[in-house]
């Protein structure tokens, strides 16, 4: 019996607090409306029109929303305060799903806006709530736990690692905040995976895209030239399996041709940060933006080379070619897994 009483005194306490949590966000979130309008000349045809989900950062009215809420429409405005206020999209970008807003409320009125929590602390089993406006439905949160975090979903490459979530979201709440146990604010829901998951854009790695956006007038992802693979050592039974990622092959023209990579190369660490998977790699290039530094540790022929990569932007598509240089012998006793990181493609939607 006492068991039951805790168990349901533990529930109770949740629901509070995730009400308690809901309460005091909802005014941060609004409902987004894009529209546009297609014709034939002066003839209007029919007109195209979306819902989502976005939240403001700050006290100016910017907002966050989900890319594919707002792209290639030709107005768009939010419901607030039982208004409806003209917005204007700032930027957007399409790797990894987000767009940055702009509204000006009446008289100059400061927005609400959410805390900002530390996305890097969330681990598998941390409970997360997020809020949308599910159909033509009033705002509600949605409670669930981070199952892991992917670089990949199927066959499409993240720009960096997302947080997997068991969330069920409905359709109009993408692009809506995503919440720790806390209240703070440490994600976006950028894509629905399954049926009962969805996938959240880390705050951390969407603060860069919305910093980028109001600095630089748009999002910044950078380029190296590098293709890395990932494969897993085959040591002892008595030992446990361990990954490594190496340099599968090298871009001409590209910054690291130019810092002297080798195909073959065993990547130990981009600056501080230690690589075990080519995630690791993705992850610390995604927060650098052009004309940055980087310091990397390889091994080559089981010496530690330190090699400095200066940064550049992504060329176009038809500049690209592969470098032909010196490559480093495989070690023996090794199962290769290769798996090609380019620069990936848009994320699901």
């Amino acid at each position: 019996m006492p068991t039951a009483v805790f168990a349901v005194s533990a529930l109770e306490t949740m629901e509070q607090e995730v009400t308690a949590i809901y309460q005091k966000s909802q005014d941060t979130v609004v409902k987004i409306h894009s529209q546009r309008q297609f014709q034939i000349g002066n003839s209007p045809l029919f007109t195209s029109q979306r819902v989502g989900t976005g939240f403001f950062i700050d006290k100016d009215g910017h907002i966050l929303t989900a890319s594919t809420v707002v792209d290639d429409m030709d107005t768009c405005w939010i419901e607030w305060h039982g208004q409806k206020i003209n917005a204007r999209t700032l930027g957007r970008d399409p790797q990894t799903n987000l767009a940055l807003l702009k509204v000006d409320p009446d008289a100059g009125t400061p927005t609400p806006f959410l805390e900002q929590g530390d996305s890097d602390d969330l681990q598998v089993g941390s409970m997360v709530i997020a809020i949308g406006f599910p159909y033509d439905l009033p705002s509600m949160p949605v409670v669930g736990f981070v199952a892991g975090r992917d670089i990949q979903s199927g066959g499409h490459v993240f720009a960096t690692s997302h947080i997997r979530a068991g969330c069920r979201l409905s359709r109009g709440q993408g692009g809506g905040p995503v919440l720790n146990s806390r209240g703070q604010l440490v994600g976006v829901a950028v894509a629905a995976y399954m049926d009962d998951q969805c996938y959240i854009l880390p705050i951390n790695a969407a603060r860069k895209i919305y910093t980028d956006i109001l600095e630089l007038g748009q999002p910044q992802h950078t380029w190296v030239g590098l293709i890395v693979g990932e494969r897993h050592l085959v040591l002892t039974s008595t030992q446990p399996n361990q990954t490594e990622v190496f340099v599968q092959q090298i871009y001409s023209n590209a910054p690291a041709a130019t810092a002297g990579f080798c195909i073959g190369d065993i990547v130990l660490s981009i600056m501080s940060n230690p690589v075990h998977r080519t995630a690791d790699v993705l992850d610390s290039m995604f927060y650098h933006r052009v004309g940055d530094s980087v310091g990397f540790t390889v091994q080559r022929d089981g010496q530690l080379t330190k090699l400095v990569l200066v940064v550049a932007a992504r060329p176009p598509q038809e500049a690209f070619g592969f470098l032909q240089v010196p490559q480093v012998p495989i070690p023996p006793m090794m199962q290769s897994v290769q798996w090609p990181m380019i620069t990936p493609a848009s994320p699901p939607r």
